[in-house]
């Protein structure tokens, strides 16, 4: 199968601890072979009472010892090396995948849900784990005991043979067919779970809003058929899957019992002895293992399938748009900003943005208003190259910035978004994200500046807590604090503030809003606002409605123009 073979590829890297696996087994193999023809040499010794030599049977049975612990070890040294191919692919896998998904673009993660993709990198994986490292050693055991076998079966009778080789058509059939008929069951069940994490996590983090909406018992029930749908679909693979097993050794039992009879028959017609008889009833069963090892393998193979369409998917998915070979580089940027007759649409059927153009002088401190999908936001995920222009172009310092790398490019920008993002770590290396070399007497400076000192300080640990990410203690406005604190230790040459202030207090704004004037000071700066009194003091201001700007001025012109934006203002601060 494509996939498989593609999976396999994974592997390659490490195939000399692979061929020592492949060698080591045979070993093993090898010994497990030779020790049933030991034993049926050692029965034809048992002549009868005073009859048996003693010394012979003695070495025969030491003999036995050291073949059955030799393959043994040599099994175990087999299982350890192929463990280490099959950890070493797996861990390749999760390293491309890692990869791949930081280099999707943004429209990937805003129609896929995010418990989704975390399935997929960290139960697929699993799944993949679990399946090569049960799959590849066992597959090497079989395929050579299966061989070996029935070499030495044809040696010992060649009529007793072919009756056991003419029965393992018939069982692999049969796995076959419920094999078949269970693998869209298994590929369902990968996609159920991954639809069942999505939502989960989604409900988790929205808990607060479904119990003040007393949403519990819709979400319950939500959770409850989607649970359902991975139980049906679960129980259907695992339950078609699980005939495989006992057909199997339904099959090799009948066989064993068919071979006991005609060898009997053969016995007391002198064509074989006893002991031949007893290695080939010994034989008959390794025979028949390796075909129940690969039925019991089965479900782990299919949900193994699974699970790597599932992450191949994700790794063909086309990445951004690369950076130009080779790149222009800024190291010191004016900050000239221009949007040339930009188009741009999330969807082809609907566009957002049709022509803008846009002049941003140096230092300028740009403010973007306008009701909610009028394209702010749009506008800072174009300049960010978050998403590309659909026509136009946008330039920094009269450099298009798709001939730019994207790390060139965003290393002159600090973000800082209505939706704030801390990671598990402490207030200190949360604060220090985009400057790690910061000593702690900066970070605390920039806590002073920012209104974010005096909760730390209060705090046991400090500037040393620990931060479980979202699930902390802390409020949404002390969490966008630390944000703010993070790009203003930054201090990159440009700034984008997307709704920063919009979850904290009016008095910590004020003074966040007189950081934000030293900071903002002789820089280009973009700020969105829903709350007009923090942009009055803008160089630009820009009114959007429905991707165009419709007025741009001063907010002492656009008052006096008594157009949009007056309207806006007066709405928001008109007495009662």
């Amino acid at each position: 199968m494509p996939v498989f073979k593609r999976l396999l590829g994974y592997f390659d890297q490490k195939r000399y601890l692979f061929g020592a696996a492949a060698g080591l087994t045979i070993g093993a193999v090898v010994g497990t072979l030779i020790a049933p023809v030991l034993v049926g040499q050692t029965i034809d010794q048992l002549l009868g009472r005073g009859q048996v030599d003693f010394a012979r049977l003695d070495q025969d049975l030491l003999l036995l010892l050291g073949l059955y612990l030799a393959s043994n070890l040599f099994l175990w040294l087999a299982t350890w090396f192929s463990n280490t191919v099959a950890y070493a692919g797996v861990n390749q896998i999760r390293r491309q995948l890692f990869t791949k998904i930081g280099s999707l673009p943004l429209r990937f993660f805003d129609s896929n849900p995010h418990g989704d993709v975390t399935s997929r990198f960290v139960n697929d994986v699993e799944v993949i784990s679990d399946g090569v490292l049960q799959g590849l050693l066992t597959t090497l055991q079989a395929i050579f005991t299966i061989i070996g076998a029935i070499i030495i079966m044809v040696r010992l009778d060649w009529v007793m043979a072919l009756m056991v080789l003419i029965t393992a058509p018939l069982s692999f059939i049969t796995t076959r067919v419920i094999t078949t008929r269970s693998q869209g069951y298994f590929k369902e069940q990968a996609d159920d779970l991954g639809t069942l994490n999505g939502y989960v996590e989604e409900t988790i983090s929205g808990l607060k809003i479904a119990q003040a909406f007393q949403q519990e018992e819709p979400s319950r029930a939500h959770f409850e058929a989607l649970n359902q749908q991975l139980y049906q679909t679960g129980f259907k693979s695992q339950f078609i899957s699980s005939f495989a097993n006992p057909s199997a050794r339904a099959i090799n039992n009948i066989m064993y019992a068919i071979i006991g009879m005609v060898g009997g028959l053969r016995v007391i017609g002198g064509q074989i002895s006893v002991g031949e008889i007893s290695s080939f009833l010994i034989f008959a069963t390794i025979f028949g293992k390796p075909f129940s090892d690969f039925t019991s393998l089965t479900s782990q193979f299919q949900s193994a399938y699974a699970s790597a369409k599932r992450i191949f998917k994700i790794i063909d998915l086309t990445a951004e748009i690369p950076d130009p070979t080779p790149a222009q580089q800024i190291d010191h940027v004016q900050g000239a900003v221009a949007f040339h007759h930009v188009a741009f649409s999330y969807e082809p059927t609907q566009r957002l943005i049709t022509d803008l153009s846009l002049q941003v002088r140096p230092g300028q401190q740009v403010a973007i208003v306008g009701q909610t999908g009028a394209g702010k936001t749009t506008l800072v995920n174009l300049l960010m190259r978050f998403y590309d222009v659909t026509a136009g172009q946008i330039t920094l310092d009269g450099v298009d910035i798709r001939q730019l790398t994207r790390q060139n490019l965003r290393q002159q920008f600090g973000l800082v978004l209505q939706d704030t993002w801390l990671f598990a770590g402490t207030i200190r290396e949360n604060i220090a994200f985009g400057k790690p070399e910061a000593t702690l007497a900066e970070i605390k400076q920039v806590a002073a500046e920012s209104g974010v000192a005096e909760f730390i300080e209060q705090l046991p640990r400090g500037y040393e807590t620990p931060l479980q990410a979202a699930t902390d203690s802390l409020s949404v406005g002390q969490r966008q604090l630390l944000t703010i604190a993070r790009v203003m230790l930054a201090n990159p040459p440009m700034l984008i503030l997307d709704e920063a202030t919009s979850n904290i207090d009016t008095y910590t704004e004020a003074k966040i809003q007189q950081a934000f004037n030293k900071l903002t000071a002789g820089r280009t700066s973009f700020v969105i606002a829903h709350r007009l009194s923090t942009i009055r003091q803008a160089d630009l201001i820009l009114v959007m409605d429905h991707g165009q700007v419709i007025e741009q001025g001063t907010h002492q012109e656009l008052l006096a123009a008594q157009g949009y934006y007056a309207q806006l203002y007066q709405s928001q601060f008109a007495p009662a």
